[in-house]
């Protein structure tokens, strides 16, 4: 993954800024913490930027990830609950990779490999395991068909709930 251009540190939140060949502004949260995208020759000290930076933070409010959130499972032990949950399903990922990965959770190639974001070291195991099993479904369907979200049924009947929960952690909420 590309690391950032710059890091800001703005009232409490460290933001990834990422230079592109683009015109506007964009600010996001992502399972790596809050990005920003800006033009490439944009400067980050006018005032156009630090009041697209206000009102971005004041619009996320407190929807982002938790911050220095600690270590739940390690990459090892993310690689073996692949491992478990592959063997249970009954696929074989041709290989597993966990790295930083700026917008997604995990991924899964045409060649059978899946990657994982290492943000989900720190998030609940049971979040893990649902990003997990919709990446080893993905072995048996490269899609979001109907089939697809069968086999996410058949495999984690709590899928859903975990989904929303990770959404809900994402945006620094609980999972009470």
């Amino acid at each position: 993954m590309k690391q950032p251009d710059e890091i800001l540190s703005i009232d409490g939140h460290d933001i990834r800024v990422y230079r592109q060949r683009r015109r506007s502004f964009v600010m996001k949260t992502t399972p790596l913490g809050l990005v920003m995208f800006i033009p490439t020759r944009a400067s980050l000290k006018s005032d156009t930027m630090r009041d697209f930076i206000r009102e971005a933070l004041r619009k996320l409010g407190d929807k982002t990830a938790p911050k220095d959130a600690p270590i739940v499972t390690p990459p090892d032990k993310l690689r073996v609950m692949v491992v478990d949950w592959a063997r249970r399903m009954g696929v074989e990922p041709t290989r597993i990779t966990v790295r930083e990965m700026l917008r997604k959770w995990g991924s899964c190639s045409s060649k059978g490999s899946i990657s994982l974001n290492t943000a989900l070291c720190q998030v609940p195991r049971p979040l893990a395991e649902y990003v997990v099993v919709h990446e080893l479904v993905h072995l048996v369907e490269f899609n979001h068909s109907k089939a697809f979200w069968a086999l996410m049924d058949k495999h984690l009947p709590d899928w859903r709930e975990r989904e929303k929960a990770l959404q809900a952690w994402m945006a620094g909420g609980t999972l009470d």
